[in-house]
């Protein structure tokens, strides 16, 4: 197969695009595609590791999207792929606008990572809460499919940027190749359960671990040797804790930082809680439940509904209900959950499946 396909993405940190970015990647060039992972930047880089040695790895070596229309210009013009797969929105508005005035002639897909309208109403600022927000509104649609992860994002997409339901077409998230391997080379139900909770992500106001933190607070004495992890880095990390002090839980909610390695984590879990005010895809539930691990999630914008089968893989819970949340924390922990049963709803997000649907939209 000679077709060229690109994916463009900013860097390989260790987010949950990067993840599936690379997932894609491997996936692609093992179905015979010439595959080129673009990134603006290898600052911080994770996930190249992961990489299979039949991908081509293109550093620009640009700080930021803004100042990458010169560098795209000079990759494409070279490389020549037929298909371009972006995974940030302001990669694509610089793309499209590459395309539209170099006379460059590919096809564009951009796989949209959020709910676009509640991202976008949350900025501030002359760049981002003005410039940035007119531009993507305005030269988003350059691309040629957009793809959501989620039906709600679809409908989001569709409202907020006045575009055609056939513009856009929904695909989820894959199960990242490590944790599928893992769960089919290896019995589930033979994992020893620890006495946890957790949680997995950025420390910042999206997540919302604040939640979680009040909840457990509220089941702890019921429960005296659970304990809380919340595993991932960022700005609200010394507010979490004082919350977790001012509670009482400083002893009991563990910060565990970023982990390379979530494997051991969620099968130690008794549940994995995702409480997050809005998301797009949130692969935590996905790769929990592929390890045979429940989940309690807030019914946020979007992608939980979609993952969460009420009383074989989890709960979900009317979103920002701290009552609700407390009773689905309970039933999950008195439930009896057969891994190999939690893990079969997975199914769906396996990475084979989710490849074999890019495909068809790119090649």
């Amino acid at each position: 197969m000679s077709e060229k396909i690109a994916l463009i993405i900013g860097g390989l940190r260790g987010g949950g695009a990067e993840k599936v970015c690379v997932t894609l990647a491997n996936g692609l060039a093992d179905r015979g595609y010439t595959i080129d992972l673009v990134v603006l930047s290898l600052n911080g880089a994770i996930r190249d590791k992961e990489l299979s040695s039949k991908v081509n790895l293109v550093n620009l070596g640009v700080g930021h999207a803004r100042y990458s229309a010169l560098a795209f210009w000079r990759y494409l013009r070279s490389a020549r792929p037929q298909t371009v797969l972006s995974f940030n929105r302001q990669i694509s508005v610089v793309l499209g606008l590459v395309r539209k005035f170099a006379g460059l002639k590919f096809r564009l897909v951009s796989r949209n990572i959020i709910f676009l309208s509640i991202a976008e109403s949350s900025k501030k600022g002359l760049w981002h809460g003005f410039i940035s927000k007119h531009l993507i509104r305005r030269f988003y649609t350059l691309s040629d499919l957009l793809i959501a992860q989620s039906h709600a994002m679809k409908d989001d997409l569709v409202s907020y940027l006045k575009i055609p339901e056939s513009g856009v077409e929904v695909i989820h998230n894959p199960v990242c190749q490590k944790v599928a391997d893992f769960s089919n080379a290896n019995n589930l139900a033979a994992e020893v359960k620890k006495d946890y909770l957790l949680c997995v992500g950025r420390l910042e106001a999206q997540k919302a671990f604040r939640y979680a933190i009040a909840a457990f607070s509220s089941i702890a004495p019921d429960y005296p040797a659970l304990r809380l992890k919340l595993v991932g880095k960022g700005s609200l990390e010394s507010q979490l804790k004082e919350q977790a002090r001012a509670l009482g839980m400083a002893d009991r909610v563990d910060f565990e930082g970023y982990q390379t390695d979530m494997i051991p984590y969620y099968l130690g879990a008794k549940a994995t809680l995702l409480t997050s005010l809005y998301e797009g895809f949130p692969n935590v539930l996905v790769e929990s439940i592929a390890l045979g691990t429940p989940v309690v999630a807030f019914d946020c914008p979007s992608g939980p509904s979609e993952i969460v089968a009420e009383g074989a893989n989890g709960y979900l819970v009317p979103h920002k209900d701290e009552a609700a949340l407390l009773a689905a924390i309970r039933k999950a922990l008195e439930a009896d959950w057969p891994r190999d049963r939690v893990a079969q709803t997975a199914g769906a997000f396996r990475s084979d499946v989710i490849v074999k649907q890019y495909e068809e939209v790119l090649g």
